[in-house]
């Protein structure tokens, strides 16, 4: 028990004089101050003491070079004498109000496609509305005015022709018959928005190329077109036999396949057209649209889908044309009265004027001013929900404005 008790003894001495040992090791100076951001394994100034750099002091021929007493310099006769630099003030200063160099690099790279000569000028005329998104990567802002640029080139190489169903066997109403249709269908099956504005596109761009379909197949075109644009959009799209219920057995499947190798074929495999949705939703953003805004442009589309006589503007012209229509009827908030509609920042992004907007403006309003009297009634039920703020019914459709434009009286006062 005795030497139980001095081996324990003798453990705590030895732990006590380990510990005055490793106390004893560290050395704190006294006067000592930690190097500012330690932390971070920057390195410190040994050599020059706390005192700073000047750095300008080292431009100078007059100045003696300071050579440390640890370096040994060989003598080189050979070796040319050292040119002195001058200070080059930084331009990193001027360029702080953009956060990213390479921002500014792929902006002006597109605005020389525009021919836009001077960036810092068109900052005094537009917004920079993808500045709050270059930390989003998703987002993508660095390339989104190439993408939408490359999105008008697609749409110049595809284009739809004014009149092309004229001498056809296909008339201009059985084609508003179908899309109205194709528009419960699109409904029924809870289908994405672009499945049904790429529906209507490939009807069109193929009924323009191939000009011998007859009434009898007209539906079994529309169908095999919806059928494409489901597998091009869709995450899960319809199966065939779907299709071929909905159209109560008139066609098969077999149908459906040859329709669909017809249309791809004579397509070339070509079904990226931009569609007026792409361009709203970037129009929107620039407008700063709310919510209302933006859905009763996205109702005036979809009634253009239907008319025959908007078949041939271009998919960012009807959009551009609608959300302007979209934000005359419907006023801002009471700051932004007495405001241009048509902003520099969305005259920049969509590179369209007001003069090149008021056509397709006034057809719009013309469209929807008979729109409750019209025999297509699809898209107007499907805007009465209140998903949709049932736009279709609100009394700005019918007001005196939208009278005036669809009437082109007052052409100068948009």
């Amino acid at each position: 028990m005795a030497t139980k008790n001095r081996t324990t003894v003798t453990m705590n001495h030895a732990n006590q004089e380990n510990v005055k040992n490793v106390k004893s090791s560290i050395i704190v100076p006294v006067n000592a101050k930690r190097a500012a951001l330690g932390e971070i394994s920057n390195k410190v100034n040994t050599l020059r003491g706390a005192q700073p750099i000047d750095r300008t002091s080292l431009l100078q021929k007059d100045k003696k070079v300071v050579i440390s007493k640890r370096q040994a310099v060989k003598p080189n006769v050979s070796e040319k004498p050292v040119q002195v630099v001058q200070p080059v003030i930084s331009v990193v200063a001027k360029i702080d109000n953009v956060s990213n160099a390479a921002t500014i690099s792929a902006i002006s790279h597109s605005q020389k496609k525009r021919g836009i000569q001077s960036f810092s000028t068109d900052l005094l005329k537009f917004e920079d509305i993808d500045e709050q998104d270059k930390g989003n990567p998703v987002l993508v802002s660095i390339y989104t005015n190439d993408i939408h640029e490359y999105l008008r080139t697609l749409e110049r190489k595809t284009p739809i022709v004014e009149g092309f169903l004229t001498g056809q066997e296909v008339t201009p109403k059985m084609r508003s018959v179908l899309v109205d249709w194709l528009i419960e269908v699109h409904q029924q099956f809870r289908l994405m928005q672009e499945t049904l504005y790429l529906t209507v596109a490939i009807i069109d761009r193929f009924l323009q190329s191939f000009k011998t379909i007859d009434r009898k197949k007209l539906q079994l075109v529309g169908v095999a077109a919806m059928f494409i644009a489901s597998k091009y959009e869709e995450m899960y799209s319809p199966d065939i036999s779907d299709f071929v219920y909905i159209t109560d057995q008139a066609y098969t499947k077999l149908d459906i396949l040859e329709m669909e190798l017809i249309i791809v074929k004579i397509l070339d495999y070509s079904f990226g057209r931009p569609l007026p949705l792409h361009f709203l939703r970037r129009y929107s953003k620039a407008g700063k649209a709310l919510p209302i805004h933006h859905t009763m442009a996205k109702y005036f589309l979809e009634q253009s889908l239907v008319h025959y006589e908007m078949c041939h503007y271009p998919p960012s012209l009807i959009a551009a044309a609608a959300l302007y229509l979209a934000f005359l009827i419907i006023g801002n908030d009471e700051e932004d009265e007495g405001k241009d509609i048509w902003t520099d920042t969305l005259a920049y992004y969509s590179t369209y004027s007001k003069d090149d907007v008021l056509p397709a403006v006034r057809d719009i309003a013309a469209m929807i001013i008979n729109a409750e009297t019209s025999k297509y009634q699809a898209v107007r039920k499907k805007y009465v929900h209140v998903k949709y703020m049932k736009i279709s019914i609100r009394p700005e459709l019918k007001s005196p404005i939208m009278n005036a434009i669809a009437a082109r009286s007052n052409e100068t006062e948009l």
